[in-house]
């Protein structure tokens, strides 16, 4: 299975690209610029010690079997948009979260479509799957953290939401189906809450979990 990583930066794709990469699956970090994706690619291959590859979003795409959109959401619609052809019928895992910062609080900006993950389903003829908005990027991205955290996930084709489930349970998640794409606003608004009580409490990097 090829699965690509659109925009592939920060911690939430090294650390995917990391793990997917060490669990056998080919992986594809992407990016607008083919010279980042290289590197990105090379810095990532290291760490796992496998080989990642690395591609302007539009060839990761092409190749791919699952896509990730690991990049900023004020840029991840027109990126969609561009990607239009190349996506079609596959499945996308939006993790993306709109929020802004004001007066040192981040809120939730809650989008006309609902959330980012149904803008995403409306922009593409694919399979969306929301997912991976709450977890801790920089402890996912260290190999030594153990990864035992809880993973709610919304969409509306079970087959998407299946292969998602067991990407992410072989990395370790306890996966938690939380119904279909239009509940996705709820798993969006969890990371603004998370990241406004790490800043308070200075807990450092927080996840969820339901016990």
């Amino acid at each position: 299975m090829k699965i690509a990583l659109l925009g592939g930066t920060g911690n939430l794709g090294k650390g995917l690209a990391v793990r997917l990469s060490l669990l056998g699956y080919e992986v594809i970090v992407g990016s607008r610029r083919e010279e980042k994706a290289l590197r990105l690619a090379e810095e990532y291959s290291e760490v796992a010690g496998v080989k990642v590859k690395g591609a302007v979003n539009g060839e990761a795409a092409k190749l791919c079997d699952i896509a990730f959109f690991t990049i900023p959401w004020e840029h991840a619609f027109t990126t969609a948009e561009s990607l239009r052809e190349e996506l079609r019928n596959k499945v996308v895992v939006s993790p993306l979260v709109p929020m802004k910062k004001e007066n040192g609080v981040f809120t939730y900006v809650r989008l006309p479509e609902g959330s980012a993950a149904e803008k995403i389903a409306q922009i593409l003829d694919s399979k969306v799957v929301s997912a991976f908005h709450s977890v801790p990027a920089a402890r996912f991205a260290d190999l030594n953290e153990k990864i035992d955290w809880d993973l709610p996930f919304c969409g509306d084709d079970d087959k998407a939401k299946a292969i998602v489930a067991e990407l992410a349970e072989k990395m370790g998640f306890r996966v938690l189906d939380a119904g279909p794409l239009r509940n996705s606003s709820l798993l969006e608004s969890v990371t603004p809450l998370i990241i406004n009580i790490m800043a308070r409490n200075k807990n450092g990097e927080l996840t969820i979990k339901f016990v």
